[in-house]
């Protein structure tokens, strides 16, 4: 698993994007977030660990999920 921070994301249109903890920036949509009841909304700046997927568009993630320490 990767780990970053959620750069942006906006609900209404359904996708955002991650800064990697290596300055990478990571597309994500919304269906790629596990849903968890228990789990934080996604908001800017908080922390997250996904599956980092290497597209012919960039870089995308899946498995997003809130990271727990």
């Amino acid at each position: 698993m990767d780990v970053g921070r959620v750069k942006w994301f906006s609900e209404s249109q359904g996708y955002g994007f991650i800064e990697h903890i290596d300055g990478r920036e990571v597309y994500f949509h919304y269906t790629a977030v596990v849903k968890n009841r228990y789990q934080p909304r996604l908001t800017d700046g908080v922390e997250v660990e996904f599956d980092l997927l290497t597209t012919t568009s960039g870089y995308e993630a899946s498995n997003v999920r809130v990271f727990e320490r």
